[in-house]
C-alpha cells in the first residue's frame, strides 16, 4: 500500500486530469461521428446501450466523489456502476460497433476507453486510499482545466444522451 501513499497529490491530478482530457478529445471526436451517422445506421438499442453507459459512469464518478468522504460507503457503488458500465461498453463494441465502425473509429474507442480506464483507476485508488489527500492545494490553473474539462464533458453527455 505503501506506493499509493508515495504518489503525490499533482502526480495524480495530472495523470488524471491528462488522461480524462484525452478521453474527452477522442469521445467528442466520435460524438461527432456518431452525430453523422445517427439518423442512419444508429438503432434504438445501440442508441439506449450508449444510455446506460453514460447513466452507469455518472453513478460512478458520483461515488468516486463521494469517496472524499465516505470511501467504504461509496465503494459498493462504484463496483457496480464500473462493472455495469464495462459490460455495457462490452455489449457496445460487440455487438453494435464491429459490424459497422471503420478502422479510424476503433482506434478511437480504443483510445477512449484506455484513457477513461487510466482516469478511473487513478480517482479510485487516489479516493479510496488516501480521500483525495492534497487535492485542497493543488495550483489554481489545474481546478480551471478540471473545470473545462468536465464543462466539455457534461456537453458531449449531453448531445449524446439526445441523439
Amino acid at each position: 500500500m505503501q506506493p499509493i501513499y508515495d504518489v503525490l497529490p499533482l502526480q495524480w491530478a495530472l495523470t488524471v486530469l491528462i488522461s480524462a482530457t484525452l478521453f474527452t478529445i477522442l469521445w467528442g471526436m466520435d460524438a461527432l461521428t456518431h452525430r453523422k451517422i445517427a439518423h442512419e445506421t444508429l438503432t434504438d438499442p445501440e442508441l439506449q446501450t450508449h444510455r446506460n453507459i453514460l447513466a452507469a459512469s455518472l453513478l460512478m464518478e458520483g461515488s468516486l466523489v463521494g469517496m472524499y468522504w465516505f470511501p467504504g460507503i461509496m465503494l459498493p457503488l462504484f463496483l457496480a456502476a464500473f462493472i455495469t458500465r464495462t459490460a455495457h461498453e462490452f455489449i457496445d463494441e460487440l455487438t453494435y460497433h464491429t459490424k459497422r465502425c471503420t478502422p479510424f473509429e476503433n482506434y478511437l474507442h480504443l483510445g477512449m476507453w484506455g484513457a477513461v480506464l487510466i482516469k478511473t483507476f487513478a480517482l479510485f485508488f487516489w479516493g479510496y486510499f488516501t480521500q483525495y489527500q492534497g487535492i485542497e492545494t493543488l495550483p489554481t490553473i489545474l481546478y480551471i482545466w478540471a473545470a473545462i474539462v468536465f464543462g466539455i464533458m457534461s456537453f458531449i453527455s449531453w448531445k449524446e444522451w439526445n441523439l
